[in-house]
């Protein structure tokens, strides 16, 4: 008999709500972080500069936060990235000059760097083998929903207010969101289980990541995890300044076709977890990087609102598509043991693409027009079609 959405327990949402606040912070200051950098007086190489920095420390730390979560346990490590998540806008918020973006992120990796994976990988041990396209597209809804909500209350708060004070603004989310885990966490055996995964020997992290990259799904997924996130960094960097300077929009209308994205993004990962239950992932994630390939096309050339906003829509929905149908490939390659550790290293695969895009804003942003730059996008997303096919539906032992 087919679970009922009721045997998730109250726990799943408790972790998927605090994600939504955790993430909320920084979806509201990501579409103005590109003009802030430039307001104050950082040059496009500069930015490239900076964002590289954030994508190199992602690549670094998440495998060792991870261990060393299983150290001191989960709950603790979530406590600490709240504490971090809710602080790091305030040094956004009275930095001098552009050279404290160079430090902040070594300060900010902590609680990104460490988050993410725990949180779901909690989320993903929470619900059996068969529901994992469902359980995640729960989660990752939750999660998600801060990519429309945070720039719906930045397009709103830019009329009024400076870029300084918006990241004062931002540092309440994960502020309620750690009273709310502290609050309501469970704290019972089977709680107590899934945040801290306590107990019996356990192999070594080369052991565990050797074991995880014998995994043909594993590989593709690298590939593809690369050359989206190279891609995604890109347009994210740089469509603001595209918006503003070539299509005459305002910051504050820019912030609200980042929300279009974002609610296209989390309204998408439901239906699209429980579509690639029924029919496989592997057929959702082919679509939606062929759908990703048309859309940097269509961008590159298309000039009116409606047009755009169009293209913004498919972008998110295959930006939200793509996301929940790696995460339920991988759930369904490896183990509940080695869960954590796994998304531990596809998290830091985005980071080497993230890098490498940062590269690519810092190098071409300022000499390339927009249009061609999206082509390129375009084309680098091109051989993850033939890499999904070589996929299996499914790897676990």
């Amino acid at each position: 008999m087919e679970e009922k959405a009721d045997d998730l327990p109250r726990s799943f949402y408790i972790v998927s709500v605090a994600s939504l606040l955790f993430q909320l912070a920084r979806h509201t200051t990501q579409p103005i972080f590109s003009l802030y950098v430039l307001e104050m007086g950082a040059s496009l190489l500069q930015l490239g500069l900076i964002l590289s920095i954030q994508s190199v420390l992602m690549v670094v730390v998440r495998i060792p936060f991870t261990i060393v979560a299983e150290r001191i346990g989960k709950n603790r490590m979530f406590i600490i990235a709240f504490v971090i998540q809710a602080t790091a806008p305030l040094l956004y918020a009275f930095a001098p000059n552009p050279t404290w973006f160079y430090i902040i992120p070594f300060y900010q990796i902590i609680a990104l760097g460490s988050f993410n994976q725990l949180a779901m990988a909690t989320a993903s041990n929470m619900a059996s083998a068969r529901r994992q396209g469902d359980a995640l597209g729960r989660y990752m809804t939750f999660m998600s929903m801060g990519m429309f909500i945070g720039p719906l209350i930045t397009s709103f708060l830019v009329v009024y207010i400076s870029y300084r004070q918006l990241y004062l603004v931002t540092t309440l989310f994960p502020a309620i969101g750690l009273a709310l885990f502290l609050r309501y966490m469970p704290r019972g055996e089977a709680a107590h289980r899934a945040l801290t995964d306590d107990g019996g020997d356990k192999p070594g992290t080369l052991d565990i990541l050797k074991v995880i990259l014998r995994k043909r799904n594993v590989l593709v997924l690298t590939l593809v995890r690369t050359t989206y996130s190279l891609s995604n960094t890109v347009f994210t960097s740089l469509f603001a300044l595209y918006a503003i300077k070539e299509l005459g929009f305002t910051p504050s209308m820019a912030s609200l076709l980042f929300s279009v994205v974002g609610f296209s993004n989390a309204f998408i990962k439901f239906p699209a977890g429980r579509l690639a239950d029924r029919i496989g992932a592997k057929k959702v994630l082919m679509a939606a990087f062929g759908a990703l390939v048309l859309v940097y096309v269509s961008i590159a050339y298309m000039r009116g609102i409606v047009p755009i906003l169009f293209s913004l829509v498919l972008f998110g929905a295959c930006w939200g598509t793509r996301a929940v149908t790696e995460w339920t490939t991988l759930a369904n390659t490896v183990t509940a043991e080695t869960k954590a550790m796994a998304m531990s290293y596809l998290q830091s695969i985005w980071g080497v693409g993230a890098t490498l895009g940062s590269l690519m804003v810092g190098l071409f942003g300022g000499t390339l027009p927009f249009s061609t730059i999206f082509l390129m996008l375009a084309l680098i997303n091109v051989p993850a079609l033939p890499a999904i096919y070589f996929m299996k539906e499914s790897e676990a032992e």
